[in-house]
């Protein structure tokens, strides 16, 4: 212990107390022995190779890939260039310029370097910037990007510059804090450029939460770039940041359209689907923006929104399947079965990648692929079958799988670099070509149905317009023939009650006709001249009566009736009756004198009209009709038969209500003798001079 000699005694009294972990005493304890020794005989100098020397010409031609951008950025990877040393270590020495740091490994990456998680490390990067002309613009400064997420202090020629998170004093572990979340980290360095070496320095502590997916050669990168180079970088970076910005703002309103047409169509299973899609894709965007945006989260959060993007994109294309599946083929409960256990594996896979990238090689790949594969086999298939609107759907599952997956991986196999357009066009590829193609083919087909149900809707109107139009021409004629049948007053009643009640009407004017001999005659003409001579009379009949509001009861054979003063007692009055039946007695006289100068059997006819008190109402229920009774119908009934042909025969109460009517003129008949009545005094009745009766024409 004697032999180790003053400079020894201070190695071991820091081991003693703890300064240094136990296990780095090895290449470690000999760095730190070599940095502290005044004496230069008590190890063997070991050759440093020399500083790497940087130009403006290098700074421009030289290319490093820029995470999470994958392009090639001008710069210069400090990491892969400047062979930097490190040493699990910590003493603020080893901010210093000049520090003769031989005996520390050699980092050729971060990878190979197997930081330790919770551990300091110091990384020294060695430098000699010359000077090629005055305006090099080194002299302006140069931009150093660091991609890490470790908590770390940086060191230019012994001086800090920068710290990002906190580190706890040297020898100490406590008042430690990791550092939040940052995709870039960019600094600006102004260097001596006084011909000597140059030091930039980190202080480092790496987190257990690290960004696994990366790799291992990410968990530290390092360049040195002109600031024109690091502003363009920046620029990329916010180009692609509002890129996948975009991607999440469109399936978002994707997401929002298909969730207010499934509130209109709820048993719409195929906005039901695209909703759940554009929800995971929606989720796949947002796990893929947040990890570029200096948000200042924690790197525990961003480790939850990688397990958020392991988790939707598999979900995201299981919906896919099932909503291109609804769109052109019938989902069965085994389909169903069978991709969302292929999904269930594919999240373990990832998680699996994420965790133990060795274990799992390319197995999620190839269950991606089988996904790809029903999604480009249904889409052809509905386009083969000529299935309408296929082909949007078609075309975007081509652009997806060619250019959003299988496009990549082609550059990824060649091993070459892909420029910015190229990626951006992946990239729109894969995340909105699908969403937005579904989209519009399902409205599309939404506009077709409209318009389809438009039409039908269209045409069913027509149609109930005609069927309307038909009950309606059909509800006339019943209510013609119903009224035809029935006063307007029943018909009315019989519509709002149902049922009409029967009325007593005491100032009622009934009239009786009958044609002369009609037994006879009828046995001269034949049945049609006999019905079509009885239509002409009684329509002659029916008008004129029609135009004095009279109301007709009933035909029996020859005999027609018809009744005033009723359902309306103001309607008409015993003048209108008288009058009515002069008008026929001119019209038979007509017709008589039309027939015989034609050689045809003509008719003569009685009329009688008696005024008096009776019931009105309706009988029977089939072929039922509006008939009267009553003393005074069998009264009219005897005038009729007491009369004479081509007369109005009245009786004395009838007289008593038109005798002082100016164009009626009467005939007393004296008492005459009436079957069932006796002797009753009668009248005859005609048109008094100047005035004559409607004739028809």
């Amino acid at each position: 212990m004697i032999g180790l000699g003053a400079n020894g005694w201070c190695v071991f009294l820091a081991l003693a107390a703890g300064m240094l972990p136990p296990n780095v005493a090895s290449q470690d304890t000999l760095a730190l022995e070599r940095m502290v020794t005044d004496q230069p005989g008590d190890h063997a100098i070991v050759e440093r190779p020399p500083p790497l020397v940087i130009t403006a010409e290098e700074l421009h031609t030289d290319r490093f890939i820029a995470r999470d951008l994958v392009l090639p950025i001008p710069g210069i990877d400090l990491v892969q260039t400047a062979r930097p040393r490190y040493i699990r270590a910590d003493r603020m020495a080893f901010a210093a310029r000049h520090l003769d740091d031989t005996a520390w490994p050699v980092m050729d990456s971060a990878g190979d370097a197997g930081f330790e998680p919770g551990s300091i490390y110091w990384v020294r990067f060695e430098m000699i910037l010359l000077r090629a002309t005055p305006s090099d613009g080194l002299d302006d400064g140069l931009e150093l990007s660091i991609f890490s997420q470790a908590a770390m202090e940086v060191y230019l020629n012994g001086k800090s510059v920068e710290h990002y998170g906190s580190l706890p004093a040297a020898g100490s572990e406590r008042d430690h804090r990791a550092a939040p979340f940052m995709p870039h980290r960019s600094l600006r360095l102004r260097f001596a450029r006084d011909g000597l070496p140059e030091t930039i320095a980190l202080r480092y502590r790496y987190e257990p939460i690290k960004d696994r997916d990366t790799g291992q050669l990410e968990l530290l990168k390092v360049a040195l770039q002109f600031p024109a180079d690091a502003q363009r970088m920046e620029r990329i970076e916010s180009a692609t940041l509002l890129q996948f910005g975009v991607f999440l703002g469109v399936n978002l309103i994707i997401m929002l359209l298909a969730l207010v047409i499934l509130a209109l169509r709820p048993k719409d299973a195929s906005w039901r689907r695209m909703a759940f899609f554009s929800f995971f894709m929606v989720l796949v965007a947002f796990s893929n923006t947040v990890p570029k945006i200096s948000a200042n989260v924690s790197l525990a959060f961003m480790e939850w929104v990688k397990y958020l993007n392991f988790i939707a994109y598999p979900f995201a294309l299981l919906f896919l399947v099932l909503v291109v599946r609804s769109l052109f083929t019938t989902i069965t409960w085994r389909s169903v079965l069978f991709f969302t256990v292929l999904t269930l594996i594919l999240v373990g896979s990832s998680f699996l990648t994420y965790h133990a990238p060795d274990r799992n090689g390319r197995f999620d790949g190839w269950l991606m692929l089988i996904f790809l594969f029903e999604v480009a086999w249904q889409s052809v298939r509905a386009v083969r079958t000529r299935v309408q609107g296929a082909w949007i759907v078609g075309v975007g599952a081509m652009l997806f799988i060619f250019n959003g997956v299988l496009l990549e991986q082609l550059y990824q196999f060649l091993e070459l670099t892909m420029p910015q357009a190229v990626r951006t066009y992946i990239r729109f590829s894969l995340y909105l070509t699908m969403p937005i193609t579904i989209t519009v083919y399902l409205a599309v087909r939404s506009a077709n149905l409209t318009r389809m149900l438009a039409r039908q809707r269209d045409d069913l109107d027509v149609e109930v317009m005609d069927r309307t139009a038909d009950l309606n021409f059909e509800k006339e004629r019943s209510e013609t023939l119903l009224r035809n049948i029935l006063p307007d007053v029943v018909v009315q009643e019989l519509k709002d009650k149902g049922k009409a009640l029967a009325r007593e009407y005491v100032g009622a004017t009934i009239l009786f006709s009958d044609f002369k001999e009609f037994t006879r005659i009828s046995q001269t003409m034949s049945p049609q001249a006999l019905v079509e001579e009885l239509d002409t009379c009684f329509k002659e009949f029916d008008r004129i009566i029609s135009d004095k509001g009279i109301e007709k009861i009933k035909t029996i054979g020859d005999a027609y009736m018809c009744v005033g003063g009723l359902p309306d007692p103001l309607s008409t009055t015993a003048a209108d009756v008288v009058r009515a039946g002069l008008e026929m007695q001119v019209f038979i006289t007509e017709r008589k004198a039309q027939r015989e100068q034609l050689g045809l059997t003509a008719f003569e006819m009685r009329v009688g009209l008696h005024s008096g008190s009776v019931v009105a109402g309706i009988v029977g229920v089939k072929k039922f009709a509006y008939d009267i009774w009553g003393d005074a119908v069998n009264t009219a009934c005897a005038m009729e038969r007491s009369g004479v042909p081509g007369k109005v025969n009245i009786s004395a109460a009838t007289y008593e209500r038109v005798r002082r009517e100016s164009d009626l003129a009467f005939t007393p008949r004296g008492k005459v003798l009436a079957k069932g009545k006796g002797k009753v005094d009668m009248y005859f009745v005609e048109n008094a001079a100047g005035h004559i009766g409607k004739v028809a024409t």
